[in-house]
């Protein structure tokens, strides 16, 4: 690879302006100012093949389209007199990397550049909150590098960019974004914007009276390198069963997913009521859909998981979770406060470390494996489950977070798990317990307390439960 130096792209939008940041703004920058220096663990990549045809003129007129249609993409972020503020710029300009590849290397050298461009925490004071290179290849552009920070998009927000570059590359004429940031941040405080996220912090409040305040024991303490561990499952059979049990209850696979991982959770503590925090997507309709910014907020599902059967825990996980995300929109700082007075009333125990994130953009697997769905079939499956070890981490803010991937014939599900709390050995026993209670349920019809009985047999798990209680 040879660095070929740094162009400047120059922008030129339609309005400078200063306003509070928006409500999906303001939640990422309480996260992303927690992790300091590593925030850039949050950072978006996005690789954009190059037409052919283009010169690197050409290419890069493009690209400074792109950056004045999205207010977003030249906007700085800091604090403010009356909190966070979001700053759009009218003109500026933007660094472009540019590299050359040997002949057949151009994916290679745009790898290459994203490990280094995503691997840097953004200073949003001071920078853009997007990075970009242009890898050539004999002499004409091959590959574009885009890197964006989490402040600027979420992974729905990112899509829409991919999709409005490749129009502008092609020639298409994408029409203009009609509601940016400035547009959602007024929405927010006044009018219905105001009015729902009103209704969204009376519901956290509520519902924080209904619920445990923590499922696990209070850990004091700096902890160590590798405290935090993920693991990996890829299982067919969970896949398959998960599809058996949505289609006989008649929900999505996403709510059979969720109320497993409060089944699990609650057989594990011993409690009869979960708490979870959901990751919500907050794209509700057309405008929320095509708006290039980060809207995720985190939604607030209790689950009482005691003595139903499993198809029924799953019934009432599909209205309970369509609540919570109902009410999964608000202003960050008043839900702060809300749980300020949860956490005084328990004395400082509080303590709602536990996620569900469902980021598979299909809620189908679209090629299954071939079984007949029954005891034998199903259990054939389990043979072909695999576990791997992902990443460790020295700080992360949640205790247990389980997340999907997607494949089309596998689940594929990450475990994120405070060993503090959660020992390495029982990562491993909590996803094959996932597992186990998604087939046995699939199969037959399963008793949650039965089930409970049968999971709490380590002593960890007895410790545990009976601390938590």
């Amino acid at each position: 690879m040879q660095h070929l130096g740094a162009h400047s792209l120059t922008f030129q939008g339609k309005r400078s302006e200063t306003a509070p940041m928006t409500w999906g703004q303001r939640a990422i920058w309480k996260a992303i100012r927690w992790l300091g220096d590593d925030a850039y663990y949050f950072n978006i990549r996005r690789i954009a093949k190059i037409p052919s045809g283009l010169s690197t003129a050409q290419v890069e007129a493009v690209l400074s389209a792109f950056v004045s249609r999205h207010e977003v993409l030249r906007t700085r972020f800091h604090e403010g007199g009356d909190g966070p503020v979001q700053e759009v710029w009218a003109e500026g300009a933007l660094s472009l990397t540019v590299a050359d590849a040997a002949s057949g290397a151009a994916d290679d050298v745009a790898a290459e550049l994203a490990r280094e461009l995503v691997g840097l925490t953004f200073r949003h004071a001071e920078e853009w909150p997007f990075r970009c290179a242009l890898v050539l290849q004999d002499g004409r552009p091959a590959v574009a590098v885009l890197v964006f920070s989490h402040l600027a998009v979420d992974f729905w927000g990112a899509r829409e960019l991919e999709r409005d570059l490749q129009q502008l590359l092609d020639g298409s004429g994408p029409p203009e974004p009609q509601w940016q940031p400035l547009d959602q941040a007024r929405f927010e405080t006044e009018g219905p914007g105001a009015a729902r996220g009103a209704a969204a912090a009376e519901y956290w409040r509520r519902t924080l009276h209904t619920v445990p305040p923590t499922l696990f024991r209070t850990v004091t303490g700096e902890g160590r390198p590798e405290r935090f561990v993920r693991l990996g499952m890829d299982s067919p059979a969970v896949a398959v069963a998960t599809t058996v049990l949505a289609e006989r209850c008649q929900v999505s696979t996403g709510t059979v997913l969720l109320a497993a991982t409060a089944a699990v959770l609650g057989a594990y503590t011993g409690h009869d009521t979960v708490a979870l925090q959901l990751i919500a997507v907050n794209r509700h309709d057309e405008r929320s859909r095509r708006l290039v910014a980060p809207m995720v907020e985190n939604a607030l599902f209790a689950l009482n998981v005691g003595d139903d059967t499993f198809e029924q825990t799953v019934r009432r996980t599909f209205l309970t979770g369509m609540n919570a995300y109902r009410h999964a929109q608000y202003d960050p700082s008043a839900v702060d406060e809300i749980l300020d007075e949860a956490r005084e009333r328990s004395h400082g125990a509080l303590n709602l470390g536990c996620f569900f994130n469902d980021k598979r953009m299909h809620d189908r697997w679209e090629k299954l494996p071939l079984t007949d769905a029954g005891p034998d079939g199903l259990r054939a499956l389990l043979g072909r489950t695999r576990l791997t070890f992902v990443g460790s981490w020295e700080r992360q803010d949640a205790t247990f977070f389980l997340h999907t991937g997607y494949a089309p014939d596998t689940c594929l599900l990450y475990l994120l798990a405070d060993t503090e709390l959660i020992p390495r050995h029982d990562i491993d026993l909590l996803l094959r317990a996932f597992e186990t209670l998604l087939v046995d349920s699939a199969t037959g019809t399963l008793d949650l307390a039965g089930f409970r009985s049968t999971r709490a047999t380590t002593s960890t798990e007895k410790k545990l439960g009976e601390t938590a209680r």
